[in-house]
């Protein structure tokens, strides 16, 4: 028996309160703390993705489609969007965790399409996961950006819903279920698994690194929603999961007090700009924008000034920047910078 043990023992035996419970340390209680909020968003999304696959119409003759089942594929939407919102806020540590499912779950089109492998867009092979299901509940509605890059594709096949009752029935039962499958899969592996604050700590380095390359890849149709646009959308829940889960070590930040407060400085000017913005998408791209050597007249659009705001915030070596704060705090928590 542990010599703590013993101490209860004795102390209940001489008529003593048993001494108190030593309290956890700043590295157990951050590891608590994001393991809690983990595990609540991706019990979240996986409520939201059963629900969209549950509001799926009943398959017919002529499949579904927007004119015949508006109300269905509103809903089906919404519940898209919800389950985007709760895989954003966890994506930084599910993409470290569960890089496999992170893939299948969160795929882009061109990778499958490349290599000639979603011929059948509705069943669950080829390009699956949530960008799938979108383009087709907006295959109507996709940005011409968009379509000029994957029309380009050796593989491409146009995007659109079910017109059969097989292509309906695989929707609901290969497509949507896939996705309920993985995500069900990464909430029953994540139940007992015990995380260390390194892993959660990359996952916010990884997820703000990676900003400005949303915003970049919008110049060319490749954004990450791209159908609904809703890829600004993602860039807030992103930040909210990130400053959601860099409060759980505030405790153990409390000898780097001035890279703590250069990181709410710089999450604060980011969340400013996203909320400026406004809507879900990305703003418009400028005509002729080069990402290599913008024009004033580019720099001075919206989309110019987000470009520019995020290519500094997300540059680790930028002295100053988000991510070069967020390095210099995992420093001080002897937290390695997340390998590139």
């Amino acid at each position: 028996m542990r010599r703590a043990g013993w101490l209860v023992i004795l102390a209940l035996a001489c008529g003593e309160p048993p001494p108190p419970e030593p309290a956890p340390s700043p590295s157990d209680r951050a590891v608590v703390e994001v393991k809690r909020y983990i595990d609540a968003h991706v019990s979240a999304l996986a409520t939201a993705c059963e629900e969209l696959c549950a509001s799926a119409p009943e398959p017919d003759a002529d499949g579904w489609s927007f004119e015949h089942d508006r109300a269905a594929v509103e809903a089906m939407r919404g519940h898209w969007r919800r389950a985007r919102v709760e895989y954003e806020r966890v994506e930084g540590a599910i993409a470290i965790l569960f890089p496999e499912l992170d893939q299948d779950a969160d795929g882009r089109y061109e990778h499958e399409a490349e290599l000639r492998r979603d011929e059948t867009p509705f069943d669950g092979r080829g390009f699956i996961g949530m960008h799938a299901i979108e383009r087709v509940l907006w295959s109507s509605a996709i940005p011409a950006p968009v379509s000029a890059f994957e029309q380009a594709l050796p593989g491409y096949v146009a995007p659109r819903t079910p017109a059969t009752v097989d292509e309906a029935r695989a929707f609901r039962e290969g497509l949507c279920a896939q996705l309920v499958r993985d995500v069900g899969t990464m909430r029953r592996q994540l139940a007992p698994l015990a995380l260390d604050p390194p892993t959660a700590w990359r996952g916010i380095q990884g997820s703000i690194e990676e900003q400005s390359e949303k915003v970049l890849l919008g110049a060319t149709g490749q954004d990450e929603s791209r159908y609904s646009s809703n890829t600004l959308a993602d860039m807030r829940a992103n930040l909210e999961g990130g400053r959601a889960v860099l409060a759980a070590y505030d405790g153990m930040l409390r000898d780097a007090p001035e890279a703590r407060a250069e990181i709410d400085r710089r999450m604060d000017e980011l969340e400013r700009a996203y909320a400026a913005l406004g809507g879900d998408a990305l703003p418009e791209v400028p005509e002729g924008f080069d990402p290599d050597s913008p024009s004033d007249a580019h720099f001075a659009t919206n989309y110019g000034r987000l470009f520019t705001l995020l290519s500094s915030a997300s540059d680790p070596e930028a002295e100053g920047s988000l991510a070069h704060a967020l390095r210099r705090a995992g420093d001080a928590m002897g937290i390695p910078p997340l390998a590139r």
